[in-house]
């Protein structure tokens, strides 16, 4: 069975690694250890954070309806849109405080 092909890298990895290899002589050891490395683009990258704060330290079926709630009120799930909404609303999604705050 053929290998998968590797999912894209995200334009900015290679500068990324050279920052956090500078700023931190544990990073640096690592990433010269695994030179061929990297993270994978996996969709929108807002998109991506917005989900990763909303299933931290939650279950997965808790953190779909959180998710389903507040796709609801923000559809395009764009940074600007979401900004936009009222802390009260973000509450009301099921976020607790530190992560509407996010």
């Amino acid at each position: 069975m053929p290998a998968a092909p590797a999912a894209p890298r995200p334009d900015y990895w290679l500068r990324a690694k050279r920052e956090l290899a500078r700023r931190d002589a544990t990073l640096a050891n690592i990433i010269r250890a695994h030179p061929r490395i990297s993270i994978a683009r996996r969709g929108e990258a807002f998109g991506s954070l917005a989900r990763a704060i909303v299933g931290q330290q939650i279950s997965t079926k808790a953190a779909q309806s959180v998710w389903d709630r507040l796709v609801a009120v923000a559809p395009a799930m764009e940074p600007a849109r979401v900004a936009r909404l009222r802390m009260t609303t973000l509450r009301a999604c099921g976020l607790s405080g530190r992560k509407a705050e996010y």
